[in-house]
């Protein structure tokens, strides 16, 4: 026993005199012979630890994370266990294995002493296993977040949003809905903790809340009795214009266009659906004709107040902002007046009209 534990120190110091000379894969054989000529002795653990940090600074992370492994399994008491989680979540991301690598941060998380380590490596495993797909898992982790850590507000109110957005994803769009009110009130509450981000995701939560406004405007026919079904639907779109306009009036470039763009299209539809709307019954023909014409006055002045708008959506490409809603805002444009907007330079977002 004594002989042995002399051969394993004597490999043992050849390794770290290799590495203190930063010749790291000589260093790696000593340390790997070390544990594998001598398994009992008192250095083996220590041996095979060094040669996997050793892979780890020549980048060989397929490597690494086997010794590592290995040394997990065959010294599950060993005081350096405690350092191997951040070591093998380092040589999965390196591989892109982001599943295990997020089942590291999982382990930190739940392991470490540090406040500040702990809750940064949970919300690592929650984006990394979002980044895999790994929509449920993701999901657990951001709750086990929130729960956890409520504080401070704008990583709170982040993991609301990546919640809402999973279940979303998910097909759970009620959930989905009731995390972004969460969202949204929780930036309109949030007094001095306020930041560009949490008015992002405040926006952000406004416009996706607008949504289930603007369908229940969609939903309303006008059809006999007209006047009843008139009088619901313009109290439909007064709700979804003013969920529209809280989230234009935030200032965030991209939901501001996506909330004009909308506003404009409900303004359209409105008009469209005075258009073709059911006429009353047992009107004689002149009649009929008397009623269209007073039903296209009716509907002119909203379909103005959609090209307003969207003309004022467009103007935006000219301040460097085009956006997906400024296209599709142009778009509605050379359907509406096709003379003066049919022709539009990519490049740059600006039309012949507006030079």
């Amino acid at each position: 026993g004594e002989i042995v534990e002399r051969l394993a120190a004597s490999i043992y110091k050849q390794g770290e005199k290799a590495r203190a000379e930063n010749r790291l894969r000589d260093a790696v054989g000593h340390f790997a012979r070390a544990a594998t000529e001598a398994p009992a002795s008192t250095v083996a653990a220590t041996a095979q630890f060094d040669a996997a940090t050793a892979l780890l600074g020549l980048k060989d992370w397929e490597a690494a994370a086997n010794a590592l492994e290995g040394f997990r399994q065959q010294h599950p008491k060993h005081p350096l266990q405690a350092e191997v989680g951040a070591k093998l979540a380092l040589a999965y991301l390196e591989q892109g294995r982001h599943t295990q690598a997020g089942a590291e941060f999982e382990r930190i998380a739940a392991t470490s002493s540090d406040p500040a380590v702990a809750r940064d490596a949970l919300w690592q495993a929650a984006e990394l296993h979002e980044k895999s797909g790994a929509t449920a898992a993701a999901a657990r982790s951001y709750e086990r977040y929130l729960k956890q850590y409520p504080q401070p507000l704008t990583p709170s109110l982040e993991a609301r949003y990546r919640l809402a957005q999973l279940a979303k994803k998910q097909g759970n769009r009620a959930r989905s809905l009731a995390l972004m009110k969460e969202v949204l009130q929780g930036d309109l509450t949030a007094a001095g903790a306020r930041t560009d981000r949490t008015r992002y995701l405040g926006a952000s939560a406004a416009l996706a809340l607008a949504e289930p406004a603007h369908e229940a405007f969609s939903a309303v026919a006008l059809v006999e009795p007209l006047q009843k079904q008139l009088k619901l639907k313009k109290a439909k779109l007064e709700e979804a214009l003013k969920a529209y306009t809280r989230a234009a009036d935030y200032g965030v470039a991209d939901m501001a266009t996506a909330a004009t763009y909308q506003t404009a299209e409900l303004y359209a539809e409105f008009g469209r659906a005075l258009l073709t709307s059911q006429r009353p019954k047992g009107l004689k023909k002149q009649e009929l004709e008397q009623y269209n014409v007073l039903l296209e006055e009716q509907a002119y002045p909203f379909e103005e107040k959609a090209l307003e708008l969207h003309e004022a959506n467009a103007k935006r490409a000219a301040a460097g902002i085009y956006d997906t809603w400024v296209k599709r805002s142009y778009a509605a444009l050379a359907k509406l007046r096709p003379v003066r907007f049919g022709k539009t330079e990519i490049s740059t977002g600006v039309t012949d009209a507006n030079r």
